[in-house]
């Protein structure tokens, strides 16, 4: 009896611990099933899968997708893209917009938005852009097409936007990148901007709409695409659509104007298309917006103001004789992104807004 005794307590041992080796194993395997399923299907999973924090990051990152470029390029890019390295100063800005700012790890050039905090510098080349280990690297059409292929060569994905002189044209980019962190709200930024701008001029979309030009005496008469979809929206003409634009200035045998560059070229490098101090007496604008470092540098932003309305040549043009000389920011209007948005927000204030700067006369519509 005693030794069925032991034998039976021999075995009850032996099965409890085979109990609880099986069911380790079995708890074990339904967390490998649950993993797998993760690693190996997230997308059924779609949103119940967070993709901020720790770990979020982490389940994401183990997973690869495609995405197309705009010019069609088709890339394998992680699931959650973390390291980013762009090319171009308004790729920075436009970044900005879908909530790419905190991914981007290298650059290779100031963006125009001063807030921006930029983690590292690139020189353009391989070994340069590579030392930062890119997701993926962002770049405009403009980029040199030996870089993006060498890129390429090396293993490193490059998504190519589209880089063209209009506010849709930005837009359009935004909403490209955007697919790069699956951003579902691309617009937001713009329609804001938008939305201020309609409520500020509508009031006044009867009234006679003043000749607007932006100029600043270090640098002229400021041409482009974007300025004149600014002026057009801000229920304005736009003083220097008339003029020529060449790569090597003024040509007086082209008869075309800022919608010629438009369709024939990429983008516009403001520096090379500037109007002249004469441009802008021949034009005689209602208004003149000055492109300075208007908010981030006051009160320097005045000096610019003050060059203008001093200026002796200057005295017989409507808009210093009347006093509709206002400062808008420099670093908005040259970002072909969502500041550019922003830039033209600062012009219908300044025409149809409240009056909040001591000093500056606010324009008044005259029939």
């Amino acid at each position: 009896a005693d030794e069925r005794g032991a034998l039976m307590n021999q075995k009850r041992s032996i099965f409890g611990a085979l109990k609880w080796i099986m069911f380790n194993y079995i708890f074990l395997g339904i967390l490998i099933l649950i993993g797998l399923f993760i690693a190996l299907a997230p997308d059924l999973l779609g949103d119940v899968i967070p993709r901020h924090g720790t770990v979020g990051k982490l389940l994401t990152s183990l997973n690869e997708r495609k995405i197309e470029d705009s010019q069609h390029t088709v890339m394998t890019v992680p699931d959650y893209v973390r390291r980013v390295v762009t090319i171009g100063e308004s790729t920075v800005d436009i970044m900005g917009a879908i909530g790419g700012e905190p991914y981007i790890v290298a650059t290779d050039g100031s963006p125009y938005s001063s807030s921006t905090h930029i983690n590292g510098r690139v020189e353009l080349t391989v070994d340069s852009i590579k030392s930062y280990e890119p997701d993926v690297v962002v770049a405009p059409d403009s980029t040199p097409p030996s870089l993006v292929s060498s890129l390429r060569a090396a293993g490193i994905p490059v998504f190519v936007y589209t880089k063209k002189d209009s506010f849709n044209d930005i837009i359009l980019a935004t909403k490209t990148i955007g697919e790069i962190f699956k951003d579902k709200d691309p617009e937001r930024e713009f329609i804001v901007s938008r939305r201020n701008v309609k409520k500020l001029v509508e009031p006044h979309e009867k009234d006679k709409k003043p000749v607007i030009a932006l100029y600043n005496s270090s640098h002229g008469v400021y041409r482009s695409g974007i300025v004149r979809d600014m002026i057009e929206q801000v229920h304005g003409i736009d003083g220097a659509g008339n003029l020529v634009i060449t790569e090597s200035g003024k040509d007086i045998n082209m008869l075309s104007d800022v919608w010629w560059y438009r369709d024939h070229k990429t983008t516009v490098d403001m520096n090379q298309s500037m109007g002249t101090k004469a441009d802008l007496i021949r034009i005689n604008p209602d208004v003149i917006f000055v492109p300075t470092r208007f908010i981030d540098k006051l009160p320097d932003y005045k000096q610019d103001i003050d060059a203008i309305m001093n200026d002796p040549d200057l005295q017989n043009v409507t808009a210093v004789k009347k006093g509709y000389v206002y400062p808008v920011q420099e670093l908005f209007v040259m970002s072909y992104s969502w500041k550019a948005f922003m830039a033209m927000e600062q012009m219908a204030k300044w025409l149809y807004g409240p009056s909040t700067y001591e000093g500056i006369v606010k324009y008044k519509s005259e029939p």
